[in-house]
This record gives C-alpha cells, structure tokens and sequence, in this order.
C-alpha cells in the first residue's frame, strides 16, 4: 500500500476500517464545544457506553446482597476472575492456562520489584521515564525508600 500524508488519504483508510463501527460504543468528550479527537489510550481510555449500566448494576448488587454477592446470581464476583480469563488470553494471544488475572497495576509493580529491585553497591538505579504515570513514580519512590536510597533521589 501506498501511503500519503493527506486528510484525503486518511479518510479513505478510515472508510475501509473494520473497526470503524466501535467508535460508536465509547464517549467522547467535549472540549471548547467540540467532539474531542482522543488518543490517549494508555491508562484510561475513553469510557465505553455500556460501562455506567454495568457499575450501576455492580452498586445495586453490593447495596442489595453485600457480601453475599460474591457467591450469588450468575456474576458472581468470587469468579469473575474465570469469566474475564477467556477474553484476556485472546487479547493477548495467549492460553487462558497462561494468564493470570490480579490486583491493580501499582499492586503488581510493586511485587515485581520486591522480587527483582536487589540494589547492591553502584547498582542502585531505577530508570523511569519522566513523568510517568503517578502512582508509577510512587511505587520507585517507595522502593527506594524500602532500600535506603530515597536521599540519592534527585527531584
């Protein structure tokens, strides 16, 4: 395929686009009156549609049965973690056997470095790319602290 860099070209791509039908699923916000191009898609994303009736749905759950939600109705929180499996390994192109679904992101950074930050001597360092997702930093700024070398931070 040939590329071009004009909207022309570009709007033919879009045209052709398989996907093109989801955009419809997701909000977009609206800055200065304006549908918002959006392009961020690292940590939040844009909101899909279905999402506010399905946490409704989740509140009305844990306000009407508690912790008795874990284990009853068809959406038992207690597996969730078995529902979501199947879709996980096919996003990632993996075995559902291969993937393993917990915590939050942070939770998991930190157990990946209290099992592979092992400073010793000149090799001290974490690398991180500037302004990096907060609660990121956070979670190098607390490993260095684990560490004793939260002086040699540099701000």
């Amino acid at each position: 395929m040939h590329f071009e860099w004009s909207e022309d070209f570009a709007r033919s791509l879009d045209n052709k686009d398989e996907l093109a039908s989801f955009q419809n699923d997701f909000e977009y916000p609206q800055l200065k009156g304006k549908q918002a191009i959006y392009y961020t898609g690292n940590s939040l994303g844009l909101m899909p549609k279905k999402a506010r009736a399905a946490v409704e749905n989740e509140l009305r759950k844990w306000s009407t049965q508690a912790v008795e939600g874990h284990f009853t109705g068809e959406d038992q929180w207690f597996n969730i973690h078995k529902r979501a499996k199947k879709g996980f390994a096919y996003m990632m192109g993996a075995k559902e056997d291969e993937v393993v679904l917990m915590n939050s992101l942070t939770t998991n950074l930190h157990l990946l470095m209290v099992s592979f930050f092992q400073p010793k001597g000149k090799k001290n360092k974490i690398v991180i790319e500037g302004k990096a997702f907060p609660s990121d930093q956070y979670v190098m700024e607390s490993q260095l602290k684990f560490h004793d070398y939260i002086n040699s931070l540099s701000k």
